[in-house]
């Protein structure tokens, strides 16, 4: 039987001040446009598993499942295909052990990349990358993007995604927005804002983006934690699953490689390409990306366990008036393999304009978490 409720009853904390008041600061490491709700997911987790089930997520975005997961003493396996969410889900997992780890290694990245800042070409860096930084702010930046990667140090190098463009002080870029980069130099004008166009000082903003960082944080468990960057539809067959806890992309209203298109090509010093771009797709595509992915992890779900899917119900297109949710529910109902699935609960929940919203607002605004126990 579907129990249609409110989101309330998951007696989840949701206002932006109590978000920002509560939330382990590594969820802030980065923005992620799109993300779960953290109150959404820590709620799901503890209400529908116990400690040590095992949790997957093979749309991990920001690794806000994975972080919530373990905080709460369960193992889990997370995944993505962009290359800028699997990276920040590693940094939340795999962060140093305290603060003073952190500006320990700090320190040895900085040394690294001190005798690499002189060596930047920046001929190499598209003009549309260039634009965004004071060259020399830029050459420090790659010189450390450069050494973190060659220590293979994912929390450090996402720090310096997380203060890479923004129109703050504490930021790296000239003038810009936060979630999506794109420059105001209209409304802040090089001449009457002279001060937002020099150079950065790149170590010290560093140093206070790890000390906010470590403001709150949870018990770090010692459990299985992994991260891989791969197609959902590819996700490894997996067994004893207790729950696959995930939310979807959200269909037809992001576009993840362009929404994140500054920090991907830092991370890989290019854009890659190759990946479908399902936001463009029509209704069958969106409804075979979520057939593909719950039958391949179905199988592994131990009895009595659930698969949850946070979908978010688009306003335009061919997705106006909720219809990715009627077509999940559609999905459970005649897939073979999905029908040893049980629609128990729906919870619906609002999306604020400031956090999740784009197109002056006309975005995705509501969103469904669908509960399928398997009976």
């Amino acid at each position: 039987m579907d129990r249609n409720c409110d989101s309330s009853s998951l007696n989840p904390i949701w206002t932006n001040k109590a978000t920002l008041k509560y939330d382990w600061t590594f969820h802030q490491i980065a923005p992620y446009i799109g993300r779960m709700k953290t109150s959404i997911a820590s709620s799901l987790i503890k209400k529908y598993t116990k400690i040590g089930d095992l949790i997957i997520d093979p749309f991990c975005g920001s690794g806000v499942v994975a972080l919530e997961a373990v905080a709460a003493g369960r193992p889990v396996i997370a995944a993505d295909w962009n290359p800028y969410a699997a990276l920040l889900t590693r940094a939340k997992l795999f962060p140093p052990e305290n603060l003073l780890d952190a500006e320990s290694r700090l320190k040895i990245a900085w040394e690294l990349s001190r005798n690499r800042h002189a060596k930047q070409d920046l001929r190499s860096v598209p003009k549309w990358v260039r634009n965004f930084f004071h060259p020399t702010t830029l050459k420090h930046a790659l010189a450390f993007r450069d050494a973190c990667v060659d220590i293979g140090d994912d929390f450090l190098l996402a720090c310096l995604l997380g203060i890479l463009h923004h129109q703050r002080p504490g930021f790296l870029s000239y003038p810009a927005s936060h979630l999506v980069p794109y420059l105001r130099d209209k409304k802040f004008p090089r001449q009457s804002y002279p001060e937002m166009y020099e150079p950065r000082d790149v170590l010290i903003r560093l140093q206070a983006k790890i000390k906010r960082t470590f403001r709150r944080t949870p018990k770090n468990y010692n459990l299985l934690k992994k991260v891989i960057e791969i197609d959902a539809r590819k996700f490894p067959h997996t067994n004893n699953i207790n729950a696959v806890i995930t939310s979807p992309p959200y269909m037809n209203e992001l576009d993840y490689v362009r929404d994140n298109r500054l920090r991907i090509w830092f991370i890989r010093r290019n854009i890659p390409n190759g990946v479908e771009d399902i936001r463009r797709e029509k209704v069958q595509a969106f409804r075979d990306l979520i057939k593909s992915v719950c039958i391949r992890l179905a199988p592994g779900i131990l009895e009595g366990g659930y698969m949850i899917l946070v979908v978010g119900d688009a306003q335009k297109g061919n997705f106006r008036n909720g219809k990715t949710t009627k077509i999940t529910k559609e999905l459970f109902k005649t897939e073979n393999i999905l029908g040893s699935f049980q629609l128990i609960s729906t919870y619906e929940d609002t999306i604020p304009d400031i956090r999740r919203s784009r197109r002056e607002c006309r975005g995705t605004k509501k969103e469904s978490a669908l509960v399928f126990q398997k009976t």
